[in-house]
């Protein structure tokens, strides 16, 4: 348990350390001013609510971490887990409910608790800072559909699993692997088309003009699109983004409508050529194929420990697994205590899983500036899309390995013109 306990703590206290260098880090570099070749590029005037909103998301990160460790600490203190398993495994239908039922315990105490903290990041920081548009009704509607369909699928994913498990003993992972594996494509798939419209509508894109471009881009670069979409984003959110979504006949690209009223033809073409050039490179096949990869790793090693007695005696459930048997809420119990016991792994790992996003960052920005010339577009979408969402133009270095999976915008923006420069001593030779 202390082990368990522990490990929550570390996470915590590693996770809190990062925020306040990072913030500390910006308060410096901003009050000495920016280095003197971005003087004349940056909004200097926007550099007291870039750090208020910095230090506003810090404080906020800082209650809801600590708030999430005191939650999980109780649920693992309280003797809750073994109780409620027991109670499931008492009511009259299948092991595979009894343990879908145990597992949704947990899930829906940690959901009730953080509640108040998304309520302050959207109604608070959000909303003060000129960011959120998002109106109560939409916020209740918003949950209400997210809580159904992770029910549903989380009913369909993890029914499987248990059923995985009860019948076919230590080698369930081999199946649940490929199982995880198809509901990952299916869902890059359909999602387009079935789930993002249940929160937002997607309309072709209505500047005629700017769509021919944008084919015309993709056609270049021999990249079939299903269509090119607006989203109707302003109704939460004053941030801005575009990205692709979709395989094969589903590809479309999807445009928020905040980034359509923000930028310029150009800069919006420059942001797309970035987004093609992760399609060109399969930067997006490589992503989803680690991410299969690192799900077998880990039902692999979920395997291995469901059968070991330590694991249930640690959260005062000894003799439980002996009791229920492989199936059902004493597994999910298992499941439950393997998530906490994975949850640093993710700290671990987050350093060389950014530091791939942002060599492919580098590689998108170095393509778009072959199919899209125009370098300088690049640089202006960039510098306003980072002034317009108040992001942090000075974090610490510590934070960039930890937490950036996309390159600061000053060593981004170095980069390009660096390329850019290549560029144009290739074409001249």
């Amino acid at each position: 348990m202390w082990i368990l306990i522990a490990l929550l703590v570390l996470r915590y206290a590693v996770s809190t350390t990062l925020s306040v260098l990072n913030l500390q880090h910006l308060q410096q570099r901003a009050a000495a001013g920016p280095p003197q070749e971005w003087a004349s590029e940056l909004d200097t005037g926007q550099f007291p609510r870039m750090i208020a909103y910095t230090a506003a998301r810090t404080r906020l990160g800082h209650g809801a971490r600590a708030w999430d460790l005191v939650v999980t600490c109780a649920i693992l203190l309280s003797g809750l887990l073994p109780v409620s398993a027991r109670w499931a495994a008492s009511l009259s239908i299948t092991p595979v409910f009894q343990g879908l039922i145990m597992l949704a315990i947990p899930a829906g105490i940690e959901y009730l608790a953080n509640i108040p903290w998304d309520l302050a990041a959207q109604f608070g920081v959000e909303k003060r800072f000129g960011f959120s548009t998002i109106t109560v009704k939409t916020w209740v509607t918003d949950q209400a559909k997210s809580l159904l369909l992770m029910g549903i699928l989380g009913t369909l994913l993890g029914g499987a699993l248990l059923l995985l498990i009860g019948w076919l003993g230590s080698w369930w992972w081999a199946p649940a692997w490929a199982l995880l594996a198809l509901f990952q494509l299916l869902m890059t798939f359909i999602a387009p088309v079935l789930i993002l419209p249940l929160f937002n509508k997607f309309e072709p894109l209505q500047d005629e003009a700017l769509r021919e471009e944008i084919l015309a881009l993709a056609e270049r670069a021999d990249l079939p699109l299903e269509g090119v979409y607006q989203v109707d984003a302003s109704r939460r959110s004053t941030h801005s983004n575009a990205y692709f979504a979709g395989l094969g006949k589903t590809r479309r690209i999807a445009l928020f409508d905040t980034l359509l009223e923000q930028h310029s033809h150009p800069e919006i073409l420059a942001v797309l050529a970035h987004e093609i050039g992760h399609w060109v490179k399969h930067h997006v096949i490589w992503m989803m194929a680690g991410s299969i990869l690192a799900s077998a790793a880990g039902l692999y090693v979920a395997a291995l420990l469901l059968r070991v007695p330590w694991l249930y005696e640690a959260i005062g459930a000894a003799g439980l697994y002996a009791q229920l048997g492989p199936t059902g809420p004493a597994v999910a119990v298992g499941l439950y205590v393997i998530g906490i016991l994975a949850s640093p792994i993710g700290l671990i790992v987050s350093p060389i899983a950014n530091w791939l996003s942002r060599r492919n960052e580098y590689q998108a920005d170095a393509y778009a500036l072959q199919l899209y010339r125009h370098p300088r577009a690049l640089e202006d979408a960039l510098i306003r899309l980072s002034e317009k969402n108040l992001s942090n133009l000075f974090p610490h270095p510590l934070v960039v390995v930890f937490r950036y999976s996309h390159p600061p915008l000053t060593q981004r923006v170095s980069a390009i013109r660096e390329r850019a420069e290549e560029i144009e001593a290739t074409a001249g030779q």
